[in-house]
């Protein structure tokens, strides 16, 4: 029998323009909706609209300075707030709310409503973005603040993000660089922006140890994805064990993204969310949330993002280790 994963989603993300041409385009959400209301298993999809964010969490991540600055500029009817790649508009700013709103969401879901995962599929993306800087596509830092928030509403001590996305979470890695209450581990391809994420770059202070990236040369296959999660995280895992899993789920290593150059496949997301399952069953209860980030061919994006929430829905997930 399967699982029911409550996703949250909001047809107002969709008004974050950001161009003719340009990648983080509005219709990845309704490609990825649209897949997944074809799946098999979309009778366990439950869709639940996404309500925007208190600024008073946004400002648990952010400054309160930077929030207006993004708020401002795009009711002023400005472009972008970065250095060109990360553009805006008038309705970027609600979205931006409700992208980090749904998280939040999210972690009730789980905590709350009974779910043992969820997903947002929400834009703009999050990973990115740090304290006082929109960067690559990112204006709030959803996953930063979704675990601020499970730590302050559930009284959580310990955290797993795993960010999968092709391009390094490098935003997500300076907010908990010196954290002893999160665990982030990063799989990326290494060189690519934002150029960081080297191996040596493994937390400071109270966090020390608790930063693991793994960066990957162009061409790396889901082979190497798995002997990293096995070798690199999992040890840390025993030791620390995380109360909840977060998951920054871009969809650009695919071997078809545009921007980027790692060979996975659809189905291997599925492989991993195995993975990933069956160590939030050994250590948080089961106990998942996923966040959308990049991912730029529709396609496969959708397949993508559909064999995620495969792997999420199903009741007793397989060895990961077998296709």
């Amino acid at each position: 029998m399967a699982r029911p994963v409550a996703i949250y989603t909001h047809q107002a993300c969709e008004l974050h323009d950001t161009g003719s041409g340009h990648p983080e385009s509005p219709q990845r959400l309704p490609a990825i909706r649209h897949a997944l209301e074809q799946a098999p298993f979309a009778e366990s999809l439950h869709f639940y609209e996404a309500v925007p964010a208190e600024t008073k969490w946004i400002e648990c991540i952010h400054t309160r300075e930077y929030r207006t600055y993004i708020e401002e500029t795009c009711l002023k009817g400005k472009s972008t707030v970065d250095m060109g790649e990360t553009l805006v508009c008038q309705d970027s700013y609600q979205a931006a709310l409700l992208s980090a709103g749904a998280a939040l969401q999210c972690v009730d879901a789980v905590f709350k409503e009974g779910y043992p995962a969820a997903f947002s599929l929400s834009r703009p993306p999050g990973h990115h973005a740090s304290e006082e800087r929109a960067m690559g596509f990112c204006l709030f830092n959803n996953i930063a603040i979704a675990a601020h928030y499970a730590e302050q509403t559930y009284g959580l001590e310990r955290l797993c993000i795993l960010d999968w996305d092709v391009h390094h979470g490098n935003g997500t890695q300076h907010l908990f660089y010196n954290s002893p209450t999160v665990l982030f581990c990063s799989l990326h391809q290494l060189p690519l922006y934002p150029h960081s994420g080297e191996f040596h770059e493994s937390g400071a202070g109270a966090g020390k140890g608790l930063t693991i990236n793994c960066p990957f040369p162009n061409g790396a296959t889901i082979e190497q994805y798995m002997e990293a999660l096995e070798n690199e995280l999992l040890p840390v895992l025993r030791s620390f064990r995380p109360q909840l899993f977060l998951v920054s789920a871009g969809f650009d290593a695919h071997r078809l993204d545009p921007l980027a150059d790692i060979k996975l496949e659809s189905a291997d997301y599925r492989r991993m969310t195995r993975w990933l399952r069956k160590q939030a069953e050994t250590f948080a209860n089961g106990r998942i949330v996923s966040l959308l980030e990049g991912g730029y061919h529709l396609d496969a994006i959708a397949e993508s993002a559909t064999a995620h929430l495969a792997g999420l829905v199903e009741d007793e997930p397989e060895n990961p280790f077998l296709r």
